[in-house]
């Protein structure tokens, strides 16, 4: 009865160490966009230093504005379709969790059915 015990207590350990990064996985997307964002503005803002300093030609930043501010656009767009991005996410979660869950209870099933979960213990002196 204590195998069972010890076999329990380091299945739901095993499981836990892997659901639970699973489960905390969609917290940091959020914070991902920010620093994006962030990152963008402060590259229009040395654009804009670069261009006074005269390092580059204003044709040249006027196209470098151009593609940061699709990224910024591109960043835009994918922010609202949160609901649309967390879909998959959910059935992500939803196949890991069931996968770390059936290993263990087919495991187990198939040692209670084709296993001897029923024989007595041997000692090492017996065997």
């Amino acid at each position: 009865m204590l195998f069972w015990v010890i076999a329990a207590i380091l299945t739901l350990g095993a499981s836990l160490a892997v659901l639970l990064p699973l489960a905390g996985a969609g917290k940091d997307e959020s914070g991902a966009g920010d620093n994006d964002l962030e990152v963008y503005r402060d590259q229009l803002s040395e654009l804009d230093r670069d261009v006074a300093r005269g390092l580059i030609q204003p044709a040249e930043a006027e196209e470098a504005r151009a593609e940061i501010g699709r990224r910024i656009l591109r960043l835009g767009a994918a922010g609202p379709s949160g609901a649309v991005a967390r879909r998959p996410l959910v059935a992500t979660r939803l196949v890991a969790t069931v996968a770390v869950l059936a290993v263990p209870l087919v495991s187990w099933g198939l040692y209670i059915k084709l296993g001897s979960p029923d024989l007595p213990a041997q000692p090492l002196a017996e065997r």
